[in-house]
C-alpha cells in the first residue's frame, strides 16, 4: 500500500534534524510561566460557571473514536521515520488509536458558532525512546500524541507573540457571553465577505472566527508548528481519504440542527459510516521558507507563488487511520474524552520531538490544564493501554 499524495519530484535537500535545534530564547521560560498563570484564571472561571473543570483550550468535545493506523509499505527513506518507518517484514505496521474531535473554544458553546475545529490522536502501543524529562505522568507510555487543527499555521509566532495578543483574546474568549460570540463571528464573517472581492482578509487571528462553519469530518487536520521526523523535521496532517468523508468536505453545519448539531452529526455518522484518512508529511527543505520557532508561517507547497521550487515540500501520505462504524457519542465516552483522558504532543518518541516556540508553550499550558482538570474533577488521568479500555 503506497501513499495517495505524491512524493516530491526529483532530489530536494532535506533539512537535517539537530538536538540545538529547540532551545529556547533568553526570557521564554518566563513568560511561558506567566502565560499558565493567565490561564489557570481562565480554568478557575471556568470551574465556577459549571462547576465542573475544563479544558482551556478544546473544551468541547464533539466524539470519541477508535481506530487503527496503518503504516504504508514501501515509503522512501525519507519518510520511513519514527513512528512512520517501514517495517522489515512484510506485515503492514499497525497501531490501535483513540481519537477525540473537538472544537478549540476554551468554554462550552453552540455549535453553530464559527472556531477552529480539531482532532486529537491518541495512538497505542509504540515502543521506541522517548522524549526525556517532560514531566507528563504515566511515563513511560506506550502512546504518541498529536495534537491537529483545521488550520495549516497557528495564529501567534511565538510564546511572546501569544502572550502579547493570545493571552488577551483567550481572558475574552473565555469570558464573553454566548450570544455576543454569536454576533462576533458572524460580523467577523460579514466583514470578511466584503473585503475578499478586493483581495483583503483580515488578520489571521480574527479570520479564524469567519470562516464557514463545516462538516467536521470533512475537514483536514494539521500540527500547525514543526516536529522532529527522525532524521528530519516536518508539519504533520490528517486529511479525508476514503469516499465517505471526502463527500463531506466544505458541507455547512445546518442551522436548524441546532446547539450540538456537529455533535450529533458526527454520532449519527459513525452509526452507520466508516472513514478513512490519511495522515501526511510535508519535510523541511528550507530553514528561511519553513522556520521553525516561527508557527504563524505557513510551510510553502508546490504551487505557491514567488517561491523558488527548491523551497517547497508537498504533504505526502505515511499512513492510513480507518474508524469503523461505532457509537461515537455514549455518555460514557464524553466522560472518558472530557474528564479521563489527556492530550500533549509531547507525549512523543524521541523521534517526535514538538519544535518551537509554540510547542514550548503547549507543554506547559496544556499539562497545567490537565493537572487542572483532574484534580477539581477528582478524576485520575491514564494512559489507555489497548482499545479495551475505551468505554463503549
Amino acid at each position: 500500500m503506497t501513499g495517495s499524495a505524491n512524493p516530491p519530484i526529483g532530489t530536494p535537500t532535506y533539512v537535517p534534524y539537530s538536538n540545538n535545534m529547540n532551545q529556547p530564547s533568553p526570557g521564554e521560560d518566563q513568560l511561558i510561566d506567566k502565560i499558565v498563570e493567565a490561564l489557570h484564571r481562565n480554568n478557575e472561571w471556568a470551574f465556577k460557571r459549571y462547576q465542573h473543570a475544563v479544558r482551556d483550550a478544546h473544551a468541547k468535545s464533539h466524539g470519541l473514536l477508535y481506530g487503527e493506523l496503518t503504516v504504508y509499505d514501501g515509503l522512501d527513506p525519507h519518510l520511513s521515520q519514527g513512528l512512520f518507518k517501514t517495517p522489515a517484514s512484510k506485515t503492514p505496521a499497525t497501531y490501535p488509536v483513540v481519537a477525540r474531535l473537538s472544537s478549540t473554544h476554551p468554554v462550552i458553546v453552540s455549535d453553530q458558532i464559527r472556531g477552529v475545529r480539531a482532532i486529537a490522536i491518541k495512538v497505542i502501543g509504540v515502543q521506541g525512546v522517548r522524549v526525556p524529562d517532560t514531566g507528563l505522568p504515566g511515563e513511560p507510555a506506550t502512546t504518541q500524541d498529536f495534537v491537529l487543527v483545521n488550520r495549516a499555521r497557528f495564529p501567534f509566532a511565538n510564546a511572546r507573540s501569544y502572550h502579547t495578543w493570545g493571552m488577551p483574546l483567550a481572558s475574552v474568549l473565555a469570558r464573553s457571553p454566548e450570544l455576543l460570540l454569536k454576533l462576533f463571528t458572524e460580523s467577523l464573517a460579514a466583514v470578511q465577505s466584503v473585503l475578499h472581492p478586493f483581495g483583503i482578509s483580515l488578520p489571521f487571528a480574527l479570520a479564524l472566527f469567519a470562516t464557514p462553519n463545516t462538516h467536521i469530518l470533512g475537514e483536514t487536520f494539521y500540527s500547525a508548528a514543526p516536529l522532529r521526523y527522525g532524521d528530519y523535521i516536518a508539519k504533520i496532517s490528517l486529511a479525508p481519504l476514503s469516499e465517505s468523508v471526502t463527500d463531506l468536505h466544505g458541507r455547512r453545519v445546518p442551522c436548524k440542527r441546532g446547539y450540538d448539531a456537529i455533535t450529533d452529526m458526527v454520532t449519527e455518522f459513525f452509526r452507520s459510516k466508516s472513514a478513512e484518512y490519511e495522515v501526511r508529511a510535508q519535510l523541511c527543505t528550507n530553514l528561511k521558507t519553513m522556520p521553525i520557532d516561527n508557527a504563524a508561517v505557513k510551510w510553502p507547497e508546490p504551487g505557491a507563488k514567488r517561491t523558488p521550487p527548491e523551497s517547497v515540500s508537498p504533504y505526502c501520505g505515511v499512513a492510513k487511520i480507518t474508524f469503523p462504524i461505532q457509537d461515537a457519542g455514549t455518555p460514557a465516552r464524553r466522560v472518558y474524552a472530557d474528564d479521563v483522558l489527556s492530550f500533549n504532543s509531547w507525549r512523543a518518541l524521541e523521534d517526535h520531538v514538538p519544535l518551537g516556540s509554540i510547542n514550548r508553550l503547549k507543554l506547559k499550558t496544556y499539562e497545567a490544564s490537565s493537572n487542572f482538570r483532574h484534580t477539581m474533577n477528582n478524576v485520575q488521568r491514564c494512559e489507555p493501554r489497548s482499545i479495551k479500555d475505551l468505554p463503549p
